[in-house]
């Protein structure tokens, strides 16, 4: 199959299973071939393999057309902090990754959330490839995007591509993190990068009644998309619609180091005949966890009795070690918090809730800053972020 034929398959796919449904926007996605977005080398797929467009097309193109993200960079590896323009294979699937090209579909689902509209300007946080800009100034018009990458090469790359289909919104180098007060005030704030709390400036720089739609999560891998209505109190709230995987925002003062067994001697040790591991790693269960037990990490973690996962709190302080034992499993903690007890008390009220999915949480942040995640209603059961 041609490029043309792959970009029309994919989105008579979109059109068809009811992810595209607004009539320009669909005239969008038929227009702007995502191809053109995507370096012809160094990009990887999401499961590490590498693209070449030269010296294998057909990879090439059935990755890009392909309903996956397209990794474009990584990491360094071993350099916790230093980017590396050309991603490498054995990164790909580790918590490096800082930039990407979404999912055809999460991009759809973005949009159609953003209620997009002639006339307004809208603030993209994340230029990375530049195709979701290219998509956005085709809705728009050039003069009503603004887009914010904070690594220089990709937004000088973002820029050349764009410039190449004919577009020209403006694209800065800025720490997205605070928005871009000089083309301020914005009707929309979309996102390709993923929050765990609201950037302040993003508030201050929405007209009244404007929308923030990002990916939002607590958890590496168990993330949604939020539409968060925004009255201009400096408020904002909405609902989570499905999941995404996401490339972090970077926030000021924030390292995040990786995850890793650092090999403490237990407090306690326990043995289950259930699978403990299930539900750390099934997206409905997870979630509900990263929402109703606070500041922790997973990691899966392989030993000579099988894969087991590592648990650890945002210090390392605390921490749990799940592995095969035999025909059951032992699950090892230490530290001053029982991490494990907290998870069973939640999937005990996860289960006595009735198991509700990610859709039916929602968040709200107050003009104090205050994030809390609540359940079906505003006013109904909610936790603190």
């Amino acid at each position: 199959m041609t490029a043309r034929e792959r970009h029309s398959a994919l989105v008579e796919a979109m059109i068809a299973d009811g992810t595209l449904t607004d009539a320009a926007l669909i005239t969008t996605f038929r227009s702007v071939p995502r191809h053109r977005f995507i370096p012809e080398t160094g990009a990887l797929t999401s499961y590490g393999t590498a693209l070449n467009a030269n010296s294998n097309p057909e990879r090439w193109l059935a990755a890009i057309y392909a309903d996956n993200a397209i990794v474009t960079q990584v990491e360094a590896p071993g350099a916790l902090g230093h980017r590396s323009p050309e991603p490498r294979a054995e990164a790909a699937r580790a918590e490096g990754v800082t930039s990407c090209s979404s999912a055809p579909t999460v991009l759809a689902r973005l949009l159609e959330l953003a209620d997009l509209a002639n006339g307004q300007r809208v603030l993209e946080v994340g230029t990375g490839t530049g195709w979701n800009t290219a998509l956005l100034a085709h809705r728009l018009g050039d003069g009503a995007v603004t887009s914010l990458e904070i690594e220089p090469h990709v937004a000088g790359a973002a820029r050349e591509a764009l410039r190449t289909e004919g577009y020209s919104p403006a694209v800065h180098v800025a720490d997205g993190y605070g928005g871009y007060p000089p083309d301020a005030p914005y009707d929309r704030v979309v996102s390709a990068c993923g929050l765990r709390r609201l950037p302040p400036a993003w508030l201050e720089q929405l007209r009244p009644d404007g929308l923030v739609v990002c990916p939002w999560g607590l958890l590496e891998g168990a993330g949604v998309l939020a539409r968060l209505e925004c009255p201009g109190d400096g408020s904002a709230r909405g609902g989570f619609h499905g999941g995404v995987g996401f490339v972090p925002l970077r926030v000021p003062g924030r390292t995040t180091e990786p995850v890793r067994d650092a090999g403490q001697q237990p407090d306690e040790y326990r043995l289950t005949q259930e699978d403990p591991v299930a539900p750390l790693l099934a997206f409905p269960s997870a979630f509900a966890l990263s929402v109703m037990v606070p500041d922790w990490r997973v990691r899966r973690r392989w030993i000579g009795t099988g894969s087991g996962v590592w648990v650890c709190d945002a210090e390392g302080l605390s921490w749990v070690r799940v592995y095969p034992y035999g025909t059951s499993w032992m699950i090892e903690q230490g530290g001053p918090r029982s991490i494990w007890d907290e998870f069973e008390e939640a999937l005990r009220l996860w289960g006595e809730l009735g198991e509700p999915q990610p859709d039916r949480f929602g968040l709200s942040v107050e003009p104090d800053g205050a994030h809390r995640v609540w359940l079906d209603s505003p006013d109904g059961r909610n936790w603190p972020v």
